[in-house]
C-alpha cells in the first residue's frame, strides 16, 4: 500500500480539492465531499500504519482496501463527477490497487467493476437530473471505462514483470 499512498493518494486528494475550490460547487455537495475525503484519508492512513502490525491478517487488509477504495470513490464521483470532468480518473485507484495485491482474474474483475460503476453513475446522475446524454458523452465515458481495465491490467503485468525480474535476479 505504500506506492498507492505516495502516488495516488496525494493525486486523488489533490483531484478532490481542485474540483471543490475550481468548480464551486454548492455548500452540500462541498461539505459531503470533504467529509468523504476526509474520512477516507484517517482511513487510509490507519490501514498504512496498521497492516503489517496484523500479520495474519494482511492479505485481507490489503483485499479490504481494494474494495475501501472502489467505495470511497463512488460519493466523490457522484458528488463531483458533474463539476468536474477528471472525477472519472478516481475510479483507476481501487483495480491499480487490485493489480499490487491480486491476481489477474480478481484485478480484471476490479476494474470491470469501477468501470462499470462509473457508467452507472454518469446514466443515474443524468436520471435524476432530467438530462438525457448523447451519443459522444457516452463514446467518451466508454472510452474512460476501458482505460481503467487497460491501466489495471498494465499495473497488474507491471506488478509480476518486477517480481520475475527480483526472482531472476536472485538466482544468480
Amino acid at each position: 500500500m505504500n506506492l498507492m499512498n505516495i502516488y495516488f493518494t496525494p493525486f486523488a486528494t489533490m483531484l478532490v480539492l481542485a474540483a471543490i475550490y475550481f468548480s464551486e460547487p454548492d455548500k452540500l455537495t462541498r461539505n459531503m465531499s470533504f467529509g468523504v475525503l476526509l474520512a477516507s484519508l484517517l482511513v487510509n492512513h490507519w490501514f498504512a500504519r496498521n497492516t503489517y502490525r496484523f500479520v495474519g491478517w494482511a492479505s485481507r487488509l490489503k483485499l479490504l482496501q481494494v474494495w475501501l477504495t472502489y467505495f470511497w470513490v463512488i460519493p466523490l464521483f457522484y458528488l463531483l463527477g458533474t463539476y468536474w470532468g477528471p472525477m472519472w480518473l478516481l475510479f483507476t485507484m481501487a483495480p491499480v490497487t487490485a493489480a499490487m495485491y491480486q491476481g489477474r482474474w480478481q484485478t480484471f474483475a476490479t476494474a470491470v467493476v469501477s468501470g462499470l460503476t462509473m457508467l452507472a453513475l454518469y446514466a443515474l446522475r443524468a436520471h435524476t437530473q432530467g438530462l438525457e446524454l448523447g451519443e459522444q458523452h457516452w463514446a467518451m465515458a466508454g472510452v474512460h471505462a476501458v482505460f481503467i481495465v487497460v491501466i489495471g491490467m498494465f499495473a497488474h503485468a507491471l506488478a509480476e514483470t518486477a517480481l520475475r525480474m527480483r526472482d531472476v535476479g536472485s538466482r544468480v
